[in-house]
Formats: structure tokens, sequence, C-alpha cells
């Protein structure tokens, strides 16, 4: 018996060359996808080490690539939010998804994951029983892969008919929040539901700021304005604004992080002649272990801000259509996931014609020059981490997973 090892970015794993090897095709479509589904296939190879060889493909960005997976496309570069917006790269978007779906027909995965990406993934997993069924007649060509959603689709927030697709189409869902499994269950009884945690939480605990540092610098505020470039165009302007109202009234300093160069480029070209941000790329965590107050585009990053208990104010502007839309579809009370976990408003959320400078900078200078409004933020974010579960996230999604390859082991 010989053995191989398989990379994995940081990691590797050992695993025997005599082992049943399996395909796997993995779709994820933006950073925080890309991210997540590296992070699952990272801990699925630890998993399944000693049982099956696996070798994933598919799309996602450079954090699937680093793991191990043969990366077909870069969806990360094409990450586009809004209606409107999808609308306009409509054919980009459906060669990609015709692409994906003969290179499916012709591999043969026997399992597909698909990380968040509603939109498009749902789309693609209807295709893809739709494609299998038409061969189920002939035995010799039978394929019938078996699909996992991870990060299930916020169905609970807008379009709840999207659940039914999800019943027909996927075999089981794996859920980050726990509010989730038992909404499910009472309106898909029969979808297989898991909370397996969000990995995000495990990452942050023991980051988490139960208590602000008392420093003699200036208050640092940090400025998360989004990944997009149309965000980036929508939100910086009213940074800018925002940013000269606070400086009227207090002494501050001004970090802007950002994912890479190119957009930290384009943050660039934004900002006016003489600005006193500092710009940079990566390095968030750190950022908020040091920050006072954040203003942040709604998003993941929301979570990451409530995870290292750091006071946010948090808005979004879109295109008016894409807004009105918006207003008819979501179903929620809160944008911002920590208000929607926790239930009630700790994050302040300013969206769309509320979210201006005067309307910020505001509330911003009450978060600045009241360190008991702060600290109450702290204490209600606690209880978020709590409500997360235990730590290993990740591990328990891989072994929900290895129930779906062919032929798994024997749990006992």
């Amino acid at each position: 018996m010989s053995d191989q090892e398989a990379s994995t970015g940081s990691h590797s794993v050992t695993f025997s060359s005599d082992l049943p090897c399996h395909r796997v095709m993995v779709l994820a479509g933006e950073p925080s996808g890309d991210s997540m589904a590296a992070g699952l296939v990272h801990a699925l190879r630890a998993e399944c080490r000693h049982s099956n060889r696996l070798e994933f493909f598919g799309v996602g960005g450079v954090r699937m690539r680093d793991a191990g997976v043969e990366l077909i496309e870069d969806m990360t570069r094409h990450s586009v939010f809004g209606l409107v917006e999808v609308a306009r790269h409509y054919f980009r978007f459906r060669a990609i998804f015709r692409m994906l779906l003969e290179l499916a027909g012709a591999r043969r995965p026997d399992l597909i994951i698909l990380v968040d990406y509603a939109g498009f993934n749902l789309r693609f997993a209807e295709a893809v029983r739709k494609l299998s069924s038409c061969n189920q007649f002939n035995k010799a060509s039978a394929w019938k892969p078996r699909i996992v959603y991870y990060v299930s689709p916020q169905v609970w927030a807008s379009r709840a008919t999207r659940v039914f697709a999800l019943s027909r189409s996927v075999d089981c869902v794996l859920s980050l929040f726990p509010f989730e499994k038992p909404w499910y269950a009472m309106r898909a009884p029969f979808l297989r539901v898991e909370f397996v945690g969000d990995p995000m939480a495990d990452k942050y605990r023991s980051v988490f700021r139960a208590t602000e540092v008392v420093t003699t610098k200036r208050p640092l505020v940090l400025l998360l304005p989004g990944s997009r470039r149309q965000e980036l165009n929508r939100h910086i302007p009213v940074m800018t604004r925002t940013m000269a109202m606070i400086e009227e009234r207090l002494d501050c300093r001004f970090l802007m992080i950002l994912a890479d160069d190119e957009q930290a480029n384009a943050a660039q070209g934004l900002l006016p002649e003489g600005h006193s941000v500092q710009i940079r790329t990566g390095g968030l965590s750190e950022a908020l272990a040091e920050a006072c107050l954040t203003l942040a585009c709604s998003g993941t990053v929301t979570r990451e801000c409530g995870y290292h208990g750091v006071p946010t104010i948090v808005f979004y502007r879109l295109s008016y259509l894409t807004y009105c839309l918006a207003r008819i579809l979501i179903q929620v009370k809160y944008i911002a996931m920590p208000n929607l976990l926790l239930n009630r408003l700790v994050y302040p959320e300013l969206i769309q014609s509320r979210a201006t400078p005067e309307n910020i900078s505001a509330l911003a200078l009450e978060f600045l020059t009241h360190p008991s409004l702060r600290q109450d933020t702290r204490k209600a974010l606690e209880q978020l981490i709590e409500s997360m579960g235990k730590p290993g996230a990740f591990d328990r999604a891989a072994r929900v997973v290895r129930e779906y390859l062919p032929n798994p082991p024997d749990s006992n």
C-alpha cells in the first residue's frame, strides 16, 4: 500500500492511494463563500483521510485554490449585488452556469457542495437534478449525485417559497445559525437541516472584547465600505463627508480596511486629495482589536464586528430600483446579522435614504463620546458568541457531509 499527500494550503493530509477516490464539485460565488468552502474542504479531507481520497473541483476564489480545489473559474471576480446589477451581467452568468452544468455532466461528481450564493446555486441544484434524471433509465449511464447546501440561503429573510426548491433539489442544508433549523422544520419537515455553527465565531472567540481597552491615543474609527466596486462607489463618498463632520467635533483616526490592492486602488481614487484616511489591505481582526467604533457596510463583515465585540453603525445604499424590490421581498425586522441573531437593535441600521453623512456622523459621535453606550453594546454582543454553540463548526459540517459520500464507513 502506497501513500500520497494532498496539499491543502497551510495543511496537508496524507492518504492511501488504495482508498476509493470520489469526485466532489464545490461552487462558491463570493469572497465569504470562498473562505467557507476552503475551510470545509480542509475539514472534509481530514475527516475522510482514512476512508476516502477526495478530488475537488469547482468555482470560487483564491482560498479554495489554496485548499487544493481545481479552480475552473474565479467567481469572486464577478461578485455583484442587487437584482438590477445581476440582470446587467445576465449573459455572463448564464455562460458560466451552462459551462458548469456541462462540466458536472461530463465529470459526474459523487457529491456537489453548494456554498451560499443562492440565486445561482439554487438554480444549479435544480438543473443538476433534471440532468441526472434524464440518465436514470439507462443503468450504464446512471448518475445521481448527492447535493449538500452549506450556509443556508436566507429564505427566512425573503422569497420563502424557495424552500420548496431546496426540498426538491437538495439532500441536506448545513445551517450556521440556531434559529434556522426550527424555521425549516415548520415549512419543509422532510428536508434535512443540521445546525453546525458559524466557523467565524470559532475563529474569533478568543479575541472577543468584553471591555474596551483604555488608551490615551486618539480613538480609532474603522471604515468598512464593502468589497464590491459598486459598494465602494456608493459608500466611500458618504464616508468622506461623514469623517469631515466627525472631525469637526472630535479628533479621531480613521482606518479603512479593504480585501486586496485592486480595491485599495479604487478606494484611493474615490477619496479626496489630502485625505487623512489610512488604507490597509487585510488585517481586519487586528484592526477590530484596536477600534473604538466601526462604520460598516451591511453584510458578512457585521458578524466579524459582532464576534469581536466592537460597536458598529451599519449602513447600506443600493440602486433605487433594487431598493424598491428589496422592500417588497425582505421580510425580517433587521438587516445586520447580529441584530437578527439577538432579535434586537444592537447595531444601528441606516439604509438607503437614511444612510446620510448627517445621520451616520450623529450616531458615531454619540458612541464616541459615551463610553457607557459602547460598553452596553459589548455586553449585548456577549450573547452572540454564546448562541453559536461549542467550537468546531467546520468539523461538524464535515462529519455531516461525509455521510453523503458513497459507501460511508460504519460510524460504529
